[in-house]
């Protein structure tokens, strides 16, 4: 499959990651640049809950569930929003007139960003996705390259388990390994909405690497698009800036492409910037005028409702993308929630004694959630089993904090270009109130990183299993904004540079007058280009790098070439209600998402059954052992694939599968196709009439 053919694709799950939120978003009165900043929060929180609210009230999962969900929730937001501001639900035609007027005359000026400020954003996401393009076309080569990693063959039969049931809840996907109560669902439902329409024979993997595309080059620059508008306002430059330079760090989100995979958490981090910005809306002391040119309106409505709205979707939408990504913004979200603490103490101080008592009565119900939060994550019981995961110190604190700083996690090329606009944009963002806030959630994060890489364990960094590159993918969060803002002010720096150089040489030279001041955003266009072109494309070779090594070159081959065209073919032989039992270290749990035919084990570990068990362990005693046929008929098997394990040898965990070794030597087992060291095999020795051990 070419990728000019995964083109519709790729425009079919941007329009699924967008298009629901936008309509929620606008109907809450988000404009411009913030309404679509906040939508791929926001069709993520409706795909991923209205899953578990469609399979709680047994309504099938398919296209159908998130769009009634996207028209009721705007419904409900449109009908609350007038009710509060005391509005008829139904405007009149005088409304109406002076409505659309006043919506033509806001068209005109521009919109809430102004033209130019749109003109910019949309500019920095084209540049954004050409070059993340060209790193993921070279890096994937195909898009329907099988992703070689430990958790790709759970998440692609994730998907198939969705399509299978049409049940996309978190509350049930974790079925698929026998894993009761919750697993993060987000993802694989965004995936199984692009399933039904991809051509060929490796639709989930296809889908499933066009999502991954799409996070990457929509989801994840347009949410930091979001917070740096949130934090700057009408700026061109910074709207032009944020989606290109998101994009150079190999933390994230080129390295969650390809570590595990965790393409969950890949979608979950990606929203942390929206999320963030949700919560620096709800924190500040009013949502009004734009804070660059007070005269004209925000992007944001007016109002405590309008206020909290986006941080109760990003709860939602977080904790169902993974929480891992929810714990993140729990971490970054705590500078702003005390600079508007504090702010808010000090405005009720000056404003008399009545507002003082409510401010401060807010000071013990902030602190009591945020010990509730606290310790649900760093002392609950609950996550006992998350945080006893150990892994092995990458590197020295020193090496690790020469990692944050220059953003060149596990040994990759330092990233100097990103390193110093992030200082830069820190020393700038220090001078300023409203973005104040984002210097010590940087060091946070950092910190957070620098335990996790020096450390075998430990409690502060638990609820990301202990693991370095969960954490380090956080770090780009808050160094993404800072970057931005960074190449804006050594641009304005630049700028007033210019104009004393040219007022000089005016004195010299009155002819000089008459030359134009150097505009701002045009020398962030060329400071961008500059940061471009002189890092290689924002350090691709290292996100191509990243890619091949997984999707071209892998270190450890889950299913080779030959292997998966044997699935294909093994595939056409079987009946489509058939379930194949397999060893999934010889990467055979692909025979589902390649070919829709099911495996019994469908990730290389579980909570596996009893009769799963048996069978893993004594299937070829079948024809002897009635205890195994009994397995056969409750699991529903009738054929097997036998290959030998090739993934992270030698592994223990791949010999605990011998009872499907030896089926050429043992009897009731009927050879059907045979390719190599891989075979398929149907199931004689318990049908119907058998005599057992004869």
């Amino acid at each position: 499959m070419s990728w000019l053919s995964a083109v519709p694709l790729v425009l079919l799950a941007a329009t699924w990651v967008t298009l629901p939120g936008l309509l929620v978003g606008v109907a809450a009165g988000l404009r411009g640049i913030a309404a679509w900043g906040a939508a791929p929060l926001l069709s993520v929180g409706l795909i991923a809950g209205s899953a578990v609210a469609g399979s709680l009230l047994g309504v099938p999962w398919s296209g159908a569930v998130p769009v009634a969900a996207a028209l009721l929730f705007a419904l409900m937001v449109v009908g609350t929003r007038r009710l509060v501001l005391g509005r008829p639900l139904v405007p009149g035609p005088a409304q109406l007139r002076d409505r659309a007027g006043r919506a033509w005359a806001t068209l005109r000026g521009g919109g809430p960003d102004h033209r130019w400020t749109g003109l910019a954003a949309t500019g920095g996401m084209l540049i954004a996705w050409v070059l993340g393009f060209r790193a993921a076309i070279r890096g994937m080569d195909r898009p329907d390259a099988l992703s070689q990693t430990f958790d790709a063959s759970f998440h692609y039969n994730a998907v198939a388990r969705i399509l299978s049931t049409a049940d996309a809840s978190s509350l049930t996907v974790g079925g698929l390994v026998n894993s009761p109560g919750f697993y993060p669902s987000a993802w694989h439902g965004v995936v199984s909405l692009v399933v039904p329409v991809t051509p060929g024979p490796a639709e989930i993997v296809v889908a499933s690497n066009v999502v991954a595309l799409v996070t990457t080059l929509l989801v994840w620059p347009l949410s930091v698009l979001l917070l740096v508008r949130t934090l700057v306002g009408r700026s061109a430059g910074a709207a032009l800036a944020a989606p290109v330079l998101s994009l150079g760090f190999i933390a994230f989100p080129w390295t969650l492409v390809t570590y595990g995979a965790l393409w969950p958490n890949l979608l979950g981090v990606a929203l942390v910037p929206a999320a963030l910005a949700a919560v620096a809306l709800a924190t500040r002391p009013g949502i009004g005028p734009d804070p660059v040119s007070p005269a004209r309106p925000g992007p944001f409505p007016p109002g405590r409702v309008a206020r909290w709205f986006p941080v109760v979707a990003a709860v939602l939408a977080l904790g169902l993308a993974h929480p891992n990504a929810l714990f993140g913004a729990v971490v970054v979200a705590v500078p702003p929630v005390l600079w508007g603490l504090v702010g808010g103490v000090r405005r009720g101080l000056r404003a008399g004694r009545a507002q003082a008592v409510r401010a401060i009565a807010v000071v013990p119900v902030v602190v009591a959630v945020a010990g509730a939060v606290a310790w649900f994550m760093f002392g609950s019981p609950v996550l006992d089993g998350i945080r006893g995961y150990y892994w092995e110190p990458q590197v020295s604190v020193g090496a690790a904090i020469g990692d944050a700083l220059l953003h060149s996690p596990d040994g990759n090329t330092p990233a100097w270009s990103i390193a110093v606009l992030t200082v830069a944009g820190a020393v700038w963002a220090l001078r300023r109130a409203r973005t104040s806030w984002l210097v010590p959630a940087h060091l946070l994060v950092c910190a957070l990183y620098v335990v996790g890489a020096s450390t075998w364990s430990s409690i502060w960094t638990g609820v990301w299993y202990n693991d370095a590159p969960r954490i380090a993918a956080l770090v780009p969060v808050t160094a993404a904004p800072l970057a931005a803002l960074g190449l804006v002010a050594l641009c304005s720096l630049a700028r007033r540079l210019a104009c004393i150089a040219r007022d000089a040489l005016t004195r010299a030279a009155p002819a000089v007058e008459g030359w134009p001041r150097p505009r701002a955003a045009v020398l962030v266009a060329v400071g961008v280009s500059a940061v471009v072109v002189t890092s290689g494309g924002l350090y691709q070779r290292s996100h191509i790098d990243q890619l091949a090594g997984i999707y071209q070159t892998p270190e450890e081959v889950l299913v080779g070439p030959e292997q998966a065209q044997f699935l294909r073919s093994a595939g056409e032989l079987i009946p489509a209600d058939a379930v194949v039992a397999q060893n999934p270290w010889a990467g055979t749990a692909m025979l589902w998402p390649l070919t829709d035919r099911q495996v019994l084990f469908p990730h290389l570990t579980g909570v596996w059954s009893p009769e799963q068990q048996l069978i893993a362990e004594r299937l070829n005693d079948a024809a002897t052992d009635p205890a195994v046929c009994a397995a056969v008929a409750e699991t529903g098997v009738g054929y097997v694939i036998t290959a030998p394990p090739t993934f992270w040898q030698p592994d223990p965990l791949a010999e605990n599968w011998p009872g499907l070794d030896d089926l050429d030597e043992a009897e009731g087992f009927e050879l059907l196709a045979e390719e190599g060291d891989n075979a398929l095999w149907q199931i004689t020795a318990c049908d119907a009439g058998r005599v057992i051990g004869s």
